[in-house]
Protein backbone atom coordinates (compact mmCIF):
# COMPACT_ATOMS: atom_id res chain seq x y z
CA UNK A 1 0.00 0.00 0.00
CA UNK A 2 2.96 2.32 0.49
CA UNK A 3 3.57 1.87 -3.22
CA UNK A 4 0.25 3.59 -3.92
CA UNK A 5 1.25 6.59 -1.82
CA UNK A 6 4.74 6.86 -3.32
CA UNK A 7 3.38 6.62 -6.85
CA UNK A 8 0.65 9.20 -6.20
CA UNK A 9 3.09 11.65 -4.61
CA UNK A 10 5.56 11.16 -7.45
CA UNK A 11 2.97 12.13 -10.05
CA UNK A 12 1.00 14.78 -8.12
CA UNK A 13 4.00 16.76 -6.87
CA UNK A 14 5.83 17.09 -10.18
CA UNK A 15 5.35 20.32 -12.19
CA UNK A 16 2.15 20.48 -14.19
CA UNK A 17 -0.45 23.12 -15.08
CA UNK A 18 -2.10 23.07 -11.65
CA UNK A 19 1.19 23.33 -9.78
CA UNK A 20 2.52 26.05 -12.11
CA UNK A 21 -0.58 28.15 -11.46
CA UNK A 22 -0.18 27.57 -7.74
CA UNK A 23 3.46 28.65 -7.79
CA UNK A 24 2.43 31.85 -9.54
CA UNK A 25 -0.39 32.47 -7.10
CA UNK A 26 1.97 32.20 -4.15
CA UNK A 27 4.49 34.48 -5.85
CA UNK A 28 1.73 37.07 -6.35
CA UNK A 29 1.12 37.11 -2.57
CA UNK A 30 -2.25 35.38 -2.90
CA UNK A 31 -1.53 32.31 -0.76
CA UNK A 32 -4.66 32.55 1.39
CA UNK A 33 -6.93 33.29 -1.56
CA UNK A 34 -5.53 30.25 -3.37
CA UNK A 35 -6.73 27.68 -0.82
CA UNK A 36 -10.23 27.27 -2.39
CA UNK A 37 -8.48 26.46 -5.70
CA UNK A 38 -6.59 23.68 -3.89
CA UNK A 39 -9.87 22.32 -2.52
CA UNK A 40 -11.22 22.27 -6.08
CA UNK A 41 -8.20 20.27 -7.23
CA UNK A 42 -8.66 17.81 -4.36
CA UNK A 43 -12.38 17.44 -5.09
CA UNK A 44 -11.69 16.62 -8.74
CA UNK A 45 -9.08 14.03 -7.82
CA UNK A 46 -11.37 12.50 -5.23
CA UNK A 47 -14.13 12.31 -7.84
CA UNK A 48 -11.89 10.51 -10.36
CA UNK A 49 -10.51 8.08 -7.77
CA UNK A 50 -14.00 7.31 -6.49
CA UNK A 51 -15.56 6.95 -9.95
CA UNK A 52 -12.82 4.88 -11.56
CA UNK A 53 -12.19 2.94 -8.37
CA UNK A 54 -15.68 1.51 -8.59
CA UNK A 55 -16.12 1.37 -12.37
CA UNK A 56 -12.59 0.60 -13.52
CA UNK A 57 -11.64 2.03 -16.91
CA UNK A 58 -15.10 1.44 -18.42
CA UNK A 59 -16.17 5.10 -18.23
CA UNK A 60 -12.92 6.84 -19.16
CA UNK A 61 -11.60 4.93 -22.17
CA UNK A 62 -9.26 5.62 -25.10
CA UNK A 63 -12.08 7.31 -27.02
CA UNK A 64 -13.03 9.73 -24.26
CA UNK A 65 -9.52 10.65 -23.05
CA UNK A 66 -8.60 12.82 -26.08
CA UNK A 67 -11.86 14.77 -25.67
CA UNK A 68 -11.14 15.41 -21.98
CA UNK A 69 -7.56 16.37 -22.83
CA UNK A 70 -8.70 18.74 -25.60
CA UNK A 71 -11.03 20.54 -23.23
CA UNK A 72 -8.20 20.70 -20.69
CA UNK A 73 -5.84 22.25 -23.26
CA UNK A 74 -8.39 24.97 -24.05
CA UNK A 75 -8.94 25.72 -20.36
CA UNK A 76 -5.19 25.93 -19.68
CA UNK A 77 -4.69 28.31 -22.61
CA UNK A 78 -7.53 30.47 -21.28
CA UNK A 79 -5.90 30.64 -17.84
CA UNK A 80 -2.50 31.41 -19.42
CA UNK A 81 -4.07 34.33 -21.30
CA UNK A 82 -5.78 35.55 -18.13
CA UNK A 83 -2.50 35.51 -16.19
CA UNK A 84 -0.38 37.11 -18.91
CA UNK A 85 -2.87 39.90 -19.62
CA UNK A 86 -3.57 40.73 -15.96
CA UNK A 87 -2.48 44.06 -14.50
CA UNK A 88 -0.30 44.33 -11.44
CA UNK A 89 -1.48 47.14 -9.19
CA UNK A 90 0.74 49.63 -7.36
CA UNK A 91 0.39 47.64 -4.17
CA UNK A 92 2.42 44.88 -5.74
CA UNK A 93 -0.50 42.49 -5.62
CA UNK A 94 -2.01 40.86 -8.63
CA UNK A 95 -5.72 40.79 -7.93
CA UNK A 96 -6.42 38.66 -10.99
CA UNK A 97 -4.74 35.63 -9.40
CA UNK A 98 -7.39 35.63 -6.65
CA UNK A 99 -9.96 34.81 -9.36
CA UNK A 100 -8.62 31.24 -9.33
CA UNK A 101 -11.47 29.81 -7.30
CA UNK A 102 -12.73 26.41 -6.19
CA UNK A 103 -14.52 26.08 -9.52
CA UNK A 104 -11.31 26.82 -11.45
CA UNK A 105 -9.41 24.16 -9.52
CA UNK A 106 -12.23 21.65 -9.95
CA UNK A 107 -12.55 22.18 -13.70
CA UNK A 108 -8.83 22.27 -14.34
CA UNK A 109 -8.15 19.01 -12.52
CA UNK A 110 -11.20 17.28 -14.00
CA UNK A 111 -9.88 18.13 -17.47
CA UNK A 112 -6.20 17.54 -16.70
CA UNK A 113 -4.83 14.40 -18.41
CA UNK A 114 -2.20 14.27 -15.68
CA UNK A 115 -5.02 13.21 -13.35
CA UNK A 116 -5.41 10.06 -15.40
CA UNK A 117 -1.67 9.33 -15.10
CA UNK A 118 -2.17 8.77 -11.38
CA UNK A 119 -5.82 7.68 -11.20
CA UNK A 120 -5.91 4.93 -13.85
CA UNK A 121 -2.84 2.96 -12.70
CA UNK A 122 -3.88 3.23 -9.06
CA UNK A 123 -7.52 2.24 -9.57
CA UNK A 124 -7.00 -0.36 -12.30
CA UNK A 125 -3.81 -2.02 -11.03
CA UNK A 126 -2.74 -1.01 -7.52
CA UNK A 127 -6.14 -1.09 -5.80
CA UNK A 128 -6.91 -4.67 -6.94
CA UNK A 129 -3.34 -5.80 -6.23
CA UNK A 130 -3.57 -4.48 -2.66
CA UNK A 131 -7.02 -5.97 -2.13
CA UNK A 132 -8.66 -2.57 -1.82
CA UNK A 133 -12.36 -2.84 -2.57
CA UNK A 134 -15.78 -1.95 -1.19
CA UNK A 135 -15.79 0.91 1.28
CA UNK A 136 -11.98 1.02 1.29
CA UNK A 137 -12.02 2.44 -2.24
CA UNK A 138 -13.90 5.46 -0.87
CA UNK A 139 -11.47 5.76 2.08
CA UNK A 140 -8.43 5.66 -0.19
CA UNK A 141 -10.08 8.10 -2.61
CA UNK A 142 -10.43 10.64 0.20
CA UNK A 143 -6.82 10.08 1.36
CA UNK A 144 -5.41 10.46 -2.15
CA UNK A 145 -7.55 13.56 -2.71
CA UNK A 146 -5.96 15.03 0.43
CA UNK A 147 -2.55 14.43 -1.16
CA UNK A 148 -3.87 16.25 -4.22
CA UNK A 149 -4.81 19.21 -2.02
CA UNK A 150 -1.29 19.37 -0.63
CA UNK A 151 0.50 19.53 -3.98
CA UNK A 152 -0.76 22.91 -5.25
CA UNK A 153 -0.66 24.27 -1.69
CA UNK A 154 3.02 23.34 -1.42
CA UNK A 155 3.79 25.07 -4.72
CA UNK A 156 1.88 28.17 -3.60
CA UNK A 157 3.86 28.20 -0.35
CA UNK A 158 7.09 27.93 -2.34
CA UNK A 159 6.04 30.86 -4.52
CA UNK A 160 5.12 32.90 -1.44
CA UNK A 161 8.53 32.20 0.12
CA UNK A 162 10.39 33.32 -3.02
CA UNK A 163 8.26 36.47 -3.36
CA UNK A 164 9.31 37.67 0.10
CA UNK A 165 12.83 38.20 -1.18
CA UNK A 166 11.92 40.02 -4.37
CA UNK A 167 9.89 43.21 -4.55
CA UNK A 168 8.42 45.38 -7.28
CA UNK A 169 5.62 45.34 -9.82
CA UNK A 170 8.06 44.64 -12.66
CA UNK A 171 8.99 41.36 -11.02
CA UNK A 172 5.34 40.41 -10.52
CA UNK A 173 4.47 41.20 -14.13
CA UNK A 174 7.51 39.23 -15.28
CA UNK A 175 6.36 36.28 -13.20
CA UNK A 176 2.96 36.46 -14.89
CA UNK A 177 4.54 36.32 -18.33
CA UNK A 178 6.91 33.48 -17.43
CA UNK A 179 4.16 31.42 -15.81
CA UNK A 180 1.82 32.12 -18.71
CA UNK A 181 4.44 30.92 -21.18
CA UNK A 182 5.02 27.80 -19.10
CA UNK A 183 1.30 27.08 -19.16
CA UNK A 184 1.24 27.51 -22.93
CA UNK A 185 4.16 25.07 -23.23
CA UNK A 186 2.31 22.58 -21.02
CA UNK A 187 -0.86 22.99 -23.12
CA UNK A 188 1.05 22.43 -26.38
CA UNK A 189 2.75 19.32 -24.99
CA UNK A 190 -0.57 18.07 -23.60
CA UNK A 191 -2.33 18.68 -26.90
CA UNK A 192 0.36 16.83 -28.83
CA UNK A 193 0.76 13.89 -26.43
CA UNK A 194 -2.83 13.33 -25.33
CA UNK A 195 -4.89 14.62 -28.25
CA UNK A 196 -2.93 14.55 -31.53
CA UNK A 197 -1.04 11.29 -30.94
CA UNK A 198 -4.11 9.62 -29.43
CA UNK A 199 -6.29 10.53 -32.41
CA UNK A 200 -3.71 9.67 -35.08
CA UNK A 201 -2.94 6.27 -33.52
CA UNK A 202 -6.57 5.13 -33.61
Amino acid sequence: MLGILFFAIGVMYTPGPVNILSLNSGAQKQFGAHIPFCYGVASALGFWFFLLGYTGSVIVNDTLLPIIAGAGVCFILYLAYKIMSSKVENTGRNETVAVLTYKDGLLMQLLNPKSMLVVLPVTAVQFPAAGIDGVWIAVWSVCLAALGFGAPLAYAACGAYVSRHIRGNTYLKGMNIIMGMMLIAVAVDMGYSHVYLALTSQ
